[in-house]
């Protein structure tokens, strides 16, 4: 189920919705509405799911895909590894950040390899910004 209850952004970020547009892929209610309410604070344009499939869904009714999406690595269903690489076939321009409370080094090595940063949680919040005003460069 698509929950809005993160949409609708301030004007602090930059004017082009799409361009500050973040989908926040997360299974945990308080984590996805905490994650929503600091985003929408700092002026960014959010949409929320509690899947992956209901991602997937919500990405597919959208005019124009999120700039960047947040996805948690433990998802009910598919997890974000899967997840991620379904989003890069169907919404190439979306940035995808992944977010783990696990601390498997070689999933972050792997994943990083494939240019998808990793945070962990809990969030940096500084860092976080960071990576989704400067997204890294696929090659």
């Amino acid at each position: 189920m698509f929950t809005d209850e993160c949409s609708n952004a301030g004007d602090e970020r930059e004017t082009d919705p799409q361009r500050s547009a973040v989908l926040i892929v997360e299974d945990e209610h308080v984590a996805r509405r905490a994650l929503g309410s600091l985003l929408k604070a700092s002026g960014y344009y959010t949409s929320a799911a509690e899947s992956a499939e209901e991602a997937l869904r919500l990405l597919q009714n959208q005019p124009t895909p999120p700039r960047i999406a947040l996805v948690d690595l433990n998802l009910p269903g598919m997890n974000g590894i899967d997840f991620i690489s379904r989003l890069e076939q169907i919404a190439p321009t979306v940035h995808a950040v992944l977010m783990t409370g696990a601390g498997d080094e070689s999933l972050a090595q792997a994943l990083q390899e494939r240019y998808v940063p990793c945070v962990r949680k809990p969030l940096d919040f500084s860092r976080l910004l960071t990576l989704i005003d400067t997204p890294p460069r696929r090659q």
